[in-house]
């Protein structure tokens, strides 16, 4: 039964104004304790559990959660605005945290009895691993899974985990990517396995399970179901998360924390250099302030992060509109979103570049923020579902009436 307009609609409070509205407001004030933070979640590679907590009782985390099960189902411009909070105070909370609002909503893909098992506790969190392992055993009712799965950003805050695994599905026929549901508890994380320049903090740790454990068949959905939007989630009455399209809008979830970043080394580069001084010849100290270099600097980038801001919310409006009027996307209208992901996270490494090369010798010091948002942003920009030359191309080659090839 598809689900209706009021049905898709974000859940409201008594008042006019959106929860979501109320939940980033108590976000925002904790911005300068995460900020506080960032240093110690490099060095503990996750973020601190006592930020995890001040983000949950804020109801973050339920922000794109099914509603049967306590969230609040805002769309996923709501997902973005997280992430642009978020990630300009620290890079790792704000690649975490964005993430974990996002895995919950990838849980309304699942079927009914799935969803159930997962949000037994509806303050749960998940991590996901898409590198599959190619170790599963049909047997009566579900699978036997056994493997490694790297890059699982999260896991030491979470309950739950999707895993990806090749299913077989008959003779002779290539086995099928999916994704599994696996409580934590099933695993073992290797906290050795995150070695990284960036994002140190997001704990994107390897997780192992080393004697083969049972996935049942209600909690494995094709990958083939995600990117056509052909869910089991679907079939569920009044499931209108399940409706915006894992392929299209999920990527929302890597870039806005990236926007974030840029901003907060614009920030940081901006608090600095109005009260710094330089030499400008021996013996003689000017304002860095005064600076038609640094002035422009500042003006630019900061013109460079509004526009990847909105240009990626104005596209991610539109089509949530499009959906929640209970229409079908265009594939413009998906090639351009997915276009303005990739713009916004190039844009954002970009920022954080020209801000690093303009903030001297002492921003190399592990202390200052500018280094850590240049580091993060960088190697947040590399994930491959979101590299500008392949979007761009994706694009034009709509544009030119041909036939787009790629993820959106």
């Amino acid at each position: 039964m598809p689900a209706t307009v009021e049905e898709l609609a974000p859940v409201r409070d008594a008042g006019r104004k959106p929860v979501f509205d109320d939940i980033l407001e108590e976000v925002k004030k904790l911005g300068p304790g995460i900020a506080a933070r960032a240093r110690a979640a490099e060095q503990a590679k996750r973020v601190p559990a006592e930020t995890m907590e001040e983000l949950r009782q804020t109801g973050l985390f339920k922000v794109m959660q099914p509603a049967r099960f306590g969230g609040h189902e805002n769309p996923p411009s709501a997902l973005a605005k997280v992430g642009f909070e978020l990630g300009r105070h620290c890079g790792s909370t704000g690649w975490c945290g964005t993430l974990a609002v996002c895995f919950g909503w990838m849980t309304s893909f699942f079927p009914l009895e799935a969803q159930e098992e997962v949000w037994d506790n509806p303050d749960n969190l998940l991590a996901v691993s898409y590198v599959p392992t190619p170790k599963v055993k049909a047997v009566d009712g579900g699978y036997m899974i056994e493997g490694k799965w790297p890059w699982a950003s999260g896991v030491d805050s979470a309950t739950w985990l999707i895993l990806s695994a090749l299913i077989p599905v008959g003779e002779g026929a290539p086995p099928a990517l999916s994704w599994c549901l696996v409580p934590v508890r099933d695993v073992v994380v290797d906290h050795d396995s995150w070695n990284v320049s960036g994002l140190r903090g997001t704990g994107s740790k390897t997780v192992v399970i080393t004697e083969p454990v049972f996935v049942p068949a209600h909690r494995v959905v094709p990958l083939s179901a995600i990117m056509s939007g052909k869910v089991p989630g679907l079939d569920i009455p009044g499931n209108g998360q399940a409706r915006f399209s894992y392929p299209t809008f999920g990527p929302t979830a890597l870039v806005s924390p990236i926007v974030g970043m840029a901003q907060g080394a614009l920030d940081a580069f901006t608090e600095i250099a109005a009260g710094a001084t330089r030499m400008a010849r021996p013996g003689v100290f000017v304002k860095v302030a005064e600076s038609a270099l640094i002035q422009r600097l500042v003006g630019q980038n900061a013109a460079h992060a509004d526009a990847a801001r909105t240009l990626m919310l104005t596209s991610l409006v539109e089509g949530e509109k499009v959906l929640q009027e209970g229409g079908t996307l265009s594939i413009e209208q998906r090639v351009r979103i997915r276009r303005n992901h990739g713009f916004a996270a190039r844009t954002s490494a970009e920022i954080t570049d020209a801000i690093f090369a303009k903030s001297g010798a002492q921003a190399a010091d592990e202390n200052l923020k500018v280094q850590r948002f240049w580091r993060d942003a960088n190697a947040a920009a590399l994930h491959s579902s979101i590299d500008w030359d392949v979007l761009a191309e994706m694009y034009g080659t709509q544009q030119l009436g041909l036939q787009p090839v790629g993820i959106f």
